[in-house]
């Protein structure tokens, strides 16, 4: 799967990257040399590593700083906490936040939207669709496979994976994750290996876009991966009495979806398996992974093989780790940030992470591996236990978005003589574009009519913005709303109309939570760098996760084009 890597002899540095290392030095040791004896130049990173928590609210490393004794604690305590980092557009969904990681670009650039998107010539997608591919699995290429047609060609400009292998002849790149959008959208198009878990069968799969077949260490982990789950209860790492001294919320309240079999409280047993599963007791099994702090289990055991069999870091050429932690959102989503089930997943993520880490400084060496942690998006606590701590909170009536639908064809079939078949969701309101063509009004005055209709008429929404408004980039506006907004829009991706909601309300969850929103407890994230570059210490400027991947470039000496990000190196 390694195709573009040499032997450990024949590897060569490109030289532009050389040379921009070699400057650094350079300018380091006669910088130095008028007030002290030359010191030698900083070892590069070997290897760097990207980790992303999917739906880690960043207050979750301070309160839990107490019990965080492996790699989130490393990150706490010896990182370069940047406190003040948000996304800087209105679409926070999974898509988009482990895009704009990846790539340190902001939707509008990097292409993918939103998790599922409008597309005007494709119509709807999802963000990683890709029709013309094929799974990857332990039984080979699978070109009738029903599911995971998925690649990275969504992605409008490099990945992550991208820059390492363009500035580092024969750069090692791997991607691991528990979801398919988050591995393949950090790393993009040209990572050597890109793994996520198949939530419905065969362990860890990939795409026929990075080989005809899996790396013979990922067949071999896949092989015993029911195994791992036979028989197993999840039960709290730490007493659920002391973690609600930091915060955590009981293990049953109002609002919470059922982990398992055993409902909302611990403890959560996986699936039975039979000495001969069959597939409906194999999906379960796959599901329970998906939907615990397994998951995370699986995919830091499978980079630490990596880390082994693709021998990442153990050269000068810096090799590049991408992981995507899932579970905190799929078990977020059911239960909410500061459930005792999502608590509990952080802290094993944190333990998983430091076996992890304490393996990078035996292999690689301790100062030869450098990492970020950050998070593709927030999440709004469940609005009942909002409430019930006298905060604002709401849900969506059950209905009230059809209504609104068909309140919106009424008056657009009254005032312009078609409905324009008007629907709502996916973050807007969107109209036919066969159907606009054909009316006598101009597409911006039908929009304009139908945004004024629909947020006039329900309390529930507090704005929108036509596209018109959207792709008028260059248009001064102190809408900060709108800037968002058109960070989250191109020209051929996205609503006729982007609908705001008004804050902490959930409009598509009768039970658990979810993110999606431009507000800030959505799009504020962690930020954390580690390693010998990065001084610890808090930092309270201006930062973002797509300044992510160009901090990460300066710190291993790539020649870079700053214009080609809308993030910076910090």
């Amino acid at each position: 799967m390694l195709a573009r890597t040499t032997s450990h002899a024949g590897r060569r540095r490109a030289p532009a990257a050389a040379l921009a290392w070699l400057a650094v030095a350079a300018v380091s040791a006669s910088a130095s040399v008028q007030e002290a004896a030359p010191e030698a130049p900083p070892e590069r990173p070997r290897l760097v590593v990207m980790v992303s928590i999917d739906q880690m609210i960043p207050e979750q490393l301070d309160r839990l700083e107490p019990f965080l004794t492996g790699g989130l604690g490393r990150f706490a305590r010896e990182g370069r906490v940047h406190r003040e980092a948000r996304l800087r557009y209105s679409r926070t969904e999974t898509g988009p936040g482990h895009a704009s990681f990846g790539t340190g670009c902001n939707p509008s650039r990097h292409g993918v939207v939103a998790n599922d998107f409008r597309h005007d010539e494709e119509g709807w997608i999802y963000c990683a669709a890709d029709p013309d591919a094929r799974p990857v699995t332990r039984f080979g290429r699978e070109p009738d496979a029903r599911s995971y047609h998925v690649s990275a060609r969504n992605l409008l400009v490099p990945g992550a994976a991208t820059w390492f292998e363009r500035a580092f002849e024969g750069s090692r790149t791997v991607s691991i994750a528990g979801k398919d959008r988050s591995a393949l959208l950090t790393a993009g198009a040209d990572a050597d290996v890109v793994l996520w878990w198949d939530k419905y069968r065969c362990g860890f799969t990939s795409s026929d876009r990075y080989g005809p077949e899996l790396p013979a260490w990922a067949r071999a982990w896949n092989d015993g991966w029911r195994e791992r789950v036979d028989g197993v209860v999840w039960e709290p790492l730490v007493p659920l009495a002391d973690l609600a001294r930091v915060g955590t919320a009981p293990d049953d309240r109002p609002g919470e979806i059922a982990c398992s079999s055993n409902g909302t409280t611990f403890p959560h047993p996986a699936p039975a398996l039979s000495k001969t599963p069959n597939p409906i007791e194999v999906r379960a099994a796959a599901g329970f992974v998906y939907k615990s702090p397994l998951g995370d289990a699986f995919v830091v055991d499978l980079a630490r093989v990596a880390v082994r069999e693709a021998q990442l870091g153990a050269d000068e050429v810096p090799d590049l780790l991408c992981l995507s932690l899932s579970s905190c959102d799929t078990v977020g989503h059911l239960t909410g940030p500061y459930s005792a089930e999502t608590t509990d997943t952080l802290l094993r993520a944190d333990r998983a992470l430091g076996a992890l880490f304490d393996e990078l400084d035996e292999r690689v060496g301790a100062g030869r591996w450098i990492a970020v942690l950050s998070a593709d998006h927030g999440v709004l606590e469940l609005p009942e236990h909002r409430r019930a701590n006298d905060e604002p909170g709401d849900r969506l009536a059950e209905g009230a978005i059809d209504a609104a639908r068909d309140e919106l064809r009424d008056g657009l079939e009254e005032r312009f003589g078609d409905d324009f078949r008007a629907s709502l969701g996916g973050g807007g309101l969107y109209l036919s574009a066969e159907r606009l063509a054909g009316n006598d009004a101009t597409p911006a005055e039908v929009r304009a009519f139908a945004r004024d209709l629909v947020v006039d008429r329900n309390d529930w929404l507090a704005a929108g913005y036509t596209r018109e408004e959207l792709l008028a980039a260059d248009a001064p506006t102190d809408d900060g709303f709108l800037r968002l907004a058109r960070a989250s829009t191109r020209a051929d991706r996205g609503p006729d109309v982007a609908l705001r909601v008004v804050p902490w309300t959930l409009i598509d969850r009768r039970s658990g939570t979810t993110h999606g929103t431009p507000y800030d407890y959505d799009r504020r994230v962690p930020l954390v760098f580690l390693g010998a570059p990065f001084e610890a210490g808090t930092r309270y400027d201006r930062s973002e996760s797509i300044d992510a991947l160009p901090t990460l470039l300066r710190a291993v000496g790539a020649a870079f084009d700053e214009d080609a990000f809308d993030g910076r190196a910090l």
